[in-house]
């Protein structure tokens, strides 16, 4: 990954721990089942989308390299990281 791009990435991740730590304490405190949820389905969703972008990473840099490289098997271990992702 490039610096920029991890750089990106651990921002993201910093920015949902910082919500998960809030819907955390928003439990300890009794507030709304209904606002946890809404919380909840925004770390989801920002999730999702951290996952997405690492995922066009892979594929753009990761197993484009390998192909160049001739790694044949990079195709066969990118569906199957796929697959788990999906």
């Amino acid at each position: 990954m490039k610096k920029e791009d991890k750089k990106l990435a651990t921002n993201r991740v910093a920015t949902m721990v910082g919500h998960l730590n809030a819907i955390k304490a928003m439990i300890e405190e009794d507030k709304p089942c209904e606002d946890i949820l809404i919380q909840l389905s925004a770390v989801e969703s920002s999730i999702n989308n951290l996952g997405k972008f690492v995922l066009k990473n892979h594929l753009n840099t990761c197993v484009k390299d390998a192909i160049k490289n001739g790694d044949e098997d990079i195709i066969e271990r990118f569906n199957k990281v796929v697959e788990k992702f999906l």
